[in-house]
């Protein structure tokens, strides 16, 4: 069984993503971990270690609690969870539980879960943990399997990606879209036509169609074809660049996730 880890820290936006992660496990099957970091308290040097113990002590039974009822709500809707309490950084506690699956983070206005943990972007992450990430916006209240969309500027094979994409798909109601955006002066890595021809033999049972949207910008071309379309969750695929490609071409996924009001799937691809 696959596994879904929730990132929270009991507030609002966690609980968005919770509530969304327990969707997503009821459709696909899978398990829940619900991911808890305990924040160390800043205090005066002149603090006893007792006191200080005593502190975190208290941290993590509170937070204990605070799981455990999250786990008895599960029970009760038929889902299998557990919880991990950790007093490291998110990303060393999910490549301590690197299993197959995927990681949910909420989203609070223009700043993850993730962000106050690691002080760092959620686009950060995703080149250390090998599952796909989910960004859940804090006020997403709409059916995430509604018009499903995988974007890209189809730069490279994304053949992989695009075949995790339609395994949720199957939950959804529509044909996934994949949406091809079309920059002005796009980084001609190969062929896009190629691509897209390489796409078409690779899923010749489909489950999607091909759209294609040209755009001045990556970034403000995804927003407008989102509101265009009505896309209710939207698949990106992110890629480690070189230093040269960098300077060139930053990665196109950039800068997507601070204004997205529709949760977000990013997978990142290895080579």
């Amino acid at each position: 069984m696959k596994k879904i880890f929730v990132a929270t820290d009991f507030s609002k936006g966690a609980n968005n993503a919770a509530h969304y992660a327990r969707i997503l496990a009821q459709k696909s099957q899978s398990a829940l971990t619900y991911v808890h970091i305990v924040t160390l308290p800043v205090v005066d040097p002149m603090v006893s270690a007792a006191l200080l113990s005593t502190t975190i002590d208290e941290l993590k039974a509170d937070a204990e609690e605070e799981l455990k009822n999250l786990v008895k709500e599960d029970k009760l809707q038929g889902l299998e969870s557990e919880y991990i309490i950790s007093f490291e950084d998110i990303l060393e506690t999910l490549k301590q539980h690197n299993e197959e699956g995927l990681v949910v983070v909420g989203k609070t206005g223009q700043r993850t879960f993730l962000d106050k943990l690691i002080g760092s972007t959620a686009q950060n992450l995703i080149h250390h943990v090998k599952q796909p990430l989910l960004v859940i916006p804090e006020d997403f209240t709409g059916d995430i399997f509604e018009n499903l969309c995988y974007a890209s500027k189809l730069e490279f094979d994304e053949a992989k990606e695009i075949a995790q994409a339609l395994e949720w798909n199957k939950y959804g109601k529509k044909d996934m879209i994949i949406a091809h955006i079309i920059e002005e002066f796009p980084l001609d890595i190969q062929s896009n036509t190629q691509y897209i021809q390489e796409i078409l033999k690779a899923f010749p049972e489909r489950g999607f169609i091909i759209k294609q949207y040209a755009t001045e910008v990556f970034k403000k071309g995804i927003f407008e074809f989102i509101e265009k379309e009505k896309v209710s969750m939207l698949f990106v695929t992110t890629k480690k660049r070189n230093m040269l490609e960098s300077i060139i071409d930053p990665s196109a996924t950039k800068g997507i996730l601070p204004k997205a009001n529709i949760p977000i799937m990013i997978f990142s691809h290895q080579d």
